[in-house]
């Protein structure tokens, strides 16, 4: 059951598998304001949601976990995001 409809959502009936999680996750994230998100990673296995990428401030990284927490069946959030200088991005990725 896949429940989170606060209008840009989904609602669904059903068991989602892992794979439609995260994407509902990168969805999230993708739809969100800052550009930033839109490259942010998302996997979801046995209750954990696992995010990577880069952004340029801890802001951001907090903002990312923000907007996907409201995922039912998350039972625990892995942040593995990096806070990276803008002209270092290239260097970190995942």
């Amino acid at each position: 059951m896949l429940r989170v409809d606060a209008g840009n959502g989904l609602a669904a009936t059903g068991s989602p598998g892992p794979t439609e999680m995260a994407e509902w996750a990168e969805n999230r994230l993708r739809g969100n304001s800052y550009l930033a998100l839109k490259n942010i990673s998302c996997e979801f296995e046995d209750g954990v949601l696992t995010l990577r990428g880069c952004v340029p401030s801890y802001y951001l990284k907090q903002v990312a976990q923000e907007t996907v927490a409201p995922l039912e069946g998350t039972a625990r959030i892995v942040n593995l995001i990096a806070v990276v200088a803008t002209g270092l991005r290239g260097a970190f990725r995942n």
